[in-house]
């Protein structure tokens, strides 16, 4: 991106990546992020600001992604790759930070499909499983070699344990027999060798080898003699697994070595999305997650310069309770609604009091515009739109300089011509204080004239002044528009809000006034000001109020239309607890019904056991108790049509226009009544209750039904079938069942048939193994209902079916 760092600097875009690189886990991704600059090119904006958004993604379905397990490990993998013998723990990070790799390797490929651009970053994270599992093997969580590492080792630690018991055994037993000699009895080291401490003057009671003294001399530091030779054992083992431990250590720097190529591109793949996730974190922190960065187009970047749109931005470097402000440049403002503001400039003149945040908007927009290039997400609400800029210039604050004798006017000039020369119409410009700093008649032309080239090249201008003409040039030129930021004359304060397509009003006179400055003062100042400029300005203030009323009448529509929704939100949830309600009292209604059916079904299934069982009844007699049971059935299941009667009557909707001959029914009254007249003026009514004639209010009826023949017409939610003794099938197939589940239902079909009038049977049992058909003849050949059966001819199933012959 063409511009200089002086440029990054005023905008305090530094300030920004600072604050990134802050977020990186890693020193490779901290370097990466403090070197990020903006992009001039479309496409590497639009890839990185996929990245971005593909990594928003992925934290949005893993919260708890974390590099933090990435070590910075490079410098070591190269130092393998030249040969170094790494040691143990360096080893163990590079273990550790290839496991990190694969796991988030592993967790993007599992979300591929919604994150196609950082899944390729992922893919440059090759599968490192060899090493870090060899590494693994042989080192342990600690930086530790195990045993493991080798069997030589294994073998040595072990001869090296027994060697190091046999040898403190020893000198225990010599610290055990020489206590005299001893100045105190305790084994110590000196100079990797196991010695005791003994007096001086008792040297010679006990022979060894001398290898210290006490700094006194009254204690000499010995090896008994007869544990040197063990003592030289144990020490030969250990040199020995040193050495089996440096071989381990080469061969396992040998491993890392000769993948470091790929271990480096799969560290960097690691920097980068360190960086991305920091971008992403970062933009949580500063309220960037309202623009559609996870738009796979990225529609809210344009290639073309034409126009430029900022909803509710904000500076990412101001805190606390922050005015968010609103601009727009080119073609096409927010929506049609801003026709005033004059659709179509690309140079906005904003105007008004210091401190009032006209600098502060001119920074924001050309921050945002950088951190968007950048790949960074933008605190701005959705519907904002950003084009790419070839470049963005910026002139703002005191450019003084002594040494180079340059004044405030004459340093900004300097930075006003390399602006006009190297602007295009891809370009941004922002200059603040235009023309300040020198006579205000010639900086009020000279203004003017940088506005007018700056228009002419088409690039988007922003510029802020407190040049009264250049209001007049703003309103007056096509393709410019003025900008005020406001200012409230009672507190004496700005609020710091931005309003496009007013002129800032001039409140030197007013502040006076509020202030205390005398009325004759006064009073000679605006006599100083040109009436035409005095006209100017009360039209400007008379505008101001005309918008400030709009504005207010809009506050109030949309807190009538966010109290309309409110009230219609409320009668939804309402309506729909309503029907939930309904809903539970049929459900409940119908869980009722079956469970009063299920008894009943209990209770013909024990009727029908007790008539099965019962072989001294007469058909007749079975038939008569079966009559009986059929009835109780019958009236239960009018029951339970009662109660679903009763609740669909709950449940239903308003009463419909009552007329005589209707019938009704009145809460609390199980036997319903007949309407006599139409309900009068206080909706009483003449109904027939039975015999009586009653005078009720329609408040107390429950409900109505028609005499339009609705009674008839009423839908049956749920119809039990309770029926006992159905018409009897002359045919039985039991292929499948068991012979249990056979004679059971044979014996079932028998009472059946004999009730419906049957005469024969046919009873389908297969020929298979011949269990069930022996086991079925047996059974027939016993029962009281059978007169006969036999074998079905050969066309009709042979040996496979029965047929049987019911008794009259």
């Amino acid at each position: 991106m063409s511009m200089t760092e002086k440029v990054l600097t005023t905008l305090e875009y530094g300030k920004v990546v600072e604050r990134l690189a802050r977020r990186c886990y890693t020193e490779r991704g901290r370097a990466l992020a403090a070197g990020l600059t903006p992009s001039s090119d479309y496409a590497e904006v639009l890839h990185r600001q996929r990245l971005t958004a593909d990594t928003r993604r992925l934290i949005e379905l893993k919260p708890n992604l974390s590099l933090s397990d990435v070590h910075d490990v490079g410098g070591t993998v190269e130092a393998a790759a030249l040969g170094r013998q790494l040691e143990p723990q360096e080893l163990l990070d590079v273990r550790v930070t290839l496991d990190a790799a694969r796991q988030l390797r592993e967790t993007i490929d599992q979300v591929r499909i919604h994150m196609e651009f950082l899944a390729e970053v992922a893919e440059r994270i090759a599968d490192f499983r060899e090493v870090a599992s060899e590494i693994g093997r042989c080192i342990d969580g600690k930086g530790e070699v195990l045993d493991s590492a080798s069997p030589a080792l294994a073998t040595l630690r072990r001869e090296s344990r027994i060697a190091h018991e046999r040898l403190t055994s020893r000198l225990q037993e010599v610290l055990n027999k020489s206590k005299t000699a001893l100045q105190e009895p305790i084994i110590t080291l000196r100079d990797g060798r196991y010695v005791v401490p003994v007096k001086a003057e008792l040297r010679s009671q006990l022979p060894g080898i001398v290898h210290n003294v006490s700094a006194s001399g009254a204690t000499v530091f010995l090896e008994p003699m007869e544990t040197v030779e063990m003592g030289n054992k144990w020490r030969e083992l250990q040199a020995e697994e040193e050495r089996e431990i440096a071989r381990i250590m080469r061969d396992l720097s040998a491993l890392v070595g000769s993948q470091a190529e790929e271990i480096g591109t799969a560290l960097g793949a690691l920097a980068e999305i360190d960086v991305l996730v920091a971008k992403v974190r970062y933009g949580e922190s500063i309220g960037a997650a309202q623009l559609p960065h996870d738009d796979a187009d990225q529609r809210w970047l344009s290639e073309e310069p034409g126009s430029l749109y900022l909803q509710n931005a904000r500076h990412p470097g101001l805190t606390g309770e922050v005015v968010p402000v609103s601009m727009w440049l080119g073609e096409g403002g927010p929506t049609s609604r801003d026709a005033a503001s004059g659709d179509g400039f690309t140079v906005l003149l904003i105007t008004g009091p210091n401190t009032g945040g006209k600098t502060v908007a001119l920074k924001t927009v050309g921050l945002l515009a950088l951190m968007a290039q950048a790949g960074i997400p933008v605190p701005a609400e959705k519907d904002s739109r950003l084009p790419v800029f070839d470049a963005v210039f910026a002139d703002i604050g005191d450019e003084q300089s002594i040494e180079q004798s340059l004044s405030t006017f004459s340093s900004h000039m300097s930075n006003i011509i390399s602006v006009l020369r190297a602007a295009t119409h891809r370009s941004l410009v922002l200059l603040d204080e235009l023309a300040a700093g020198t006579d205000p008649v010639e900086g009020s032309a000279l203004a003017q004239s940088i506005l007018a080239y700056l228009l002419r090249v088409t690039c988007l201008t922003i510029a802020t002044t407190h040049h009264g003409e250049l209001k007049a040039f703003a309103h007056s030129t096509e393709g410019v528009s003025n900008a005020s930021v406001e200012f409230d004359a009672e507190s004496l304060s700005p609020t710091f809000r931005l309003h496009i397509g007013l002129p800032g009003q001039s409140n030197a006179l007013a502040i006076a006034e509020r202030l205390g400055m005398p009325d004759e003062v006064l009073a000679e100042a605006r006599e100083g000001i040109s009436p035409d400029r005095l006209e100017i300005e009360s039209l400007i203030s008379d505008l101001h109020k005309h918008r400030e009323e709009a504005q207010a009448s809009s506050d109030e529509q949309r807190s009538a239309a966010g109290e309309a929704r409110t009230a219609r939100d409320r009668v939804t949830k309402e309506l729909k607890s309503l029907e939930a309600n309904r809903n539970r009292l049929i459900e409940e209604t119908r869980k009722e019904m079956e469970a009063e059916l299920q008894k009943t079904r209990v209770r013909l299934l024990e009727a029908q056991k007790e008539l099965a069982q019962a072989e001294r009844l007469s058909v007749f007699e079975k038939a008569k108790a079966v009559e009986v049971v059929q009835k109780e059935a019958e009236v239960v299941a009018e029951e339970v049509k009662k109660v679903q009667k009763r609740e669909r009557r709950k449940s239903s909707g308003p009463l419909p226009e009552i007329g005589p001959g209707d019938r009704i029914f009145l809460h609390d009254v199980p036997t319903p009544g007949e309407a006599i007249t139409a309900p009068d003026g206080s909706g009483d009514l003449e109904v027939k209750l039975g015999a009586l004639r009653a005078r009720v209010n329609v408040k107390q009826i429950e409900s109505v039904e028609k005499e339009t023949g609705d009674r008839r017409q009423e839908t049956r939610e749920y119809e039990p079938s309770l029926s006992l003794t159905p018409m009897a099938s002359p045919e039985l197939d039991l292929r499948g069942l068991s012979v249990d589940e056979a004679l059971l239902l044979i014996d079932q079909r028998l009472d059946e048939a004999v009730l419906s009038g049957v005469k024969e049977l046919r009873i389908i049992h297969g020929k298979g193994t011949g269990v069930l058909r022996r086991a079925v003849r047996e059974m027939l050949a016993k029962h009281t209902l059978v007169e006969s059966h036999a074998e079905a001819e050969r066309r009709d199933g042979g040996d496979g079916v029965t047929v049987v012959e019911l008794a009259d």
